[in-house]
Order: structure tokens, then sequence, then C-alpha cells
């Protein structure tokens, strides 16, 4: 999954979002089909435990979903470094080596039975957090900068297309409604 020439971030979010689909899918058909045998009280009752049946999958479930938080992250700076924006190095710089340190910790991605994917990975949002309020002050400062309105919605929107994670929207979002004011 590291490799982004065989496993291309889009494709692969793409392949775990449609493993949380098909979960879904299945979880709405086991309610349907509770639901409908329900309705005809004489029919052999659907008592089977859903925990017993879907367990697992819940557990592999969650783990891609941190799988795919963790490389639309990398995906967002990677995209940030190709826009080749001034004194940005350092940001990505910084966020790269977090992925390369979590990367040397060889986890077995899908192992969902692996805990300390789970520990390493809560370490490694912590540390995301950081670079990302590196990236907020280095957007504060580059509005700072700008005193044309069009020139800054046009960063923004720049901006916009690029960041995906939910406290940079909001913190963008913000950035807009400043903009209106000073407009």
């Amino acid at each position: 999954m590291w490799d982004h020439e065989q496993y291309p971030p889009d494709e692969l979010i793409e392949v775990l979002q449609s493993c949380l689909d098909l979960h879904e899918a299945y979880v709405k058909q086991y309610e349907f089909t509770k639901e409908r045998l329900q309705n005809v009280p004489k029919a052999k009752q659907f008592d089977f435990n859903p925990t017993q049946i879907f367990g697992k999958f819940d557990l592999f479930c969650r783990r891609i979903t941190k799988l795919k938080e963790l490389f639309s992250t990398i995906k967002q700076f990677k995209t940030l470094e190709k826009h080749n924006l001034e004194n940005i190095q350092p940001i990505v710089g910084s966020f790269q080596s977090y992925v390369n340190s979590f990367k040397k910790k060889n986890h077995k991605l899908l192992d969902f039975n692996n805990n300390t994917f789970d520990r390493d990975f809560v370490e490694f949002n912590v540390d995301v957090s950081s670079v990302e309020t590196s990236l907020q002050k280095y957007i504060e400062a580059n509005f700072e900068v700008i005193t044309n309105i069009e020139d800054s919605l046009k960063l923004l929107r720049k901006f916009k297309a690029i960041l995906h994670r939910e406290n940079l929207k909001e913190k963008l979002h913000a950035k807009y409604d400043s903009l209106f004011i000073f407009y």
C-alpha cells in the first residue's frame, strides 16, 4: 500500500471506500431480511447475533477508515507539495518525516488484530496536528501580505482545492468570512 506508483492514493482511497460501502450494504441487507421475517410471524425468525456475523468485519472497517484517513492526508500533502508554494517545503518536509517514521514501523496495515498500529496511528495524528498548525500559520501569513481581495480569493480557492482535513477546511471557511467582512 505504501508504493504510490503501484497504488496511487486516489485509487487506493477508492478501494478502501468500496470496502466500507460493502460493509454498509451487508448490514442493510441483514436488517432488511430481519425486518421482513418479523412481518411474517409464522416463519422461522432471524435470530442471529449481529456481533458474531459482523464483529470481525466491523473491526476491519475501523482499520480501513483509519487507512483511508492516513492515505487521504498523505495525498493532501503531496498535492500541496506539487503546487510549489513559496516557503512551503519545511512544512511538507516535516510531514514527510512523520510519514517515513510511521512507515518504518512496518505495520501490516490490513491486520486489524494488531493494536500497535492503532497506538502508532494516534501518535501519527498528533504529529500531523502539529504540522497542520504550522500550515495554518503559513496560510495566515500568506493572507496578511495580500491586500487585494481578488488575489486573496484566488489563494483561498487554491488552498480549498488542496486541503481536505476537517480542521483545515474549517479555518479556510472562517477565512472566507473574514474576507467578506474585509470586503
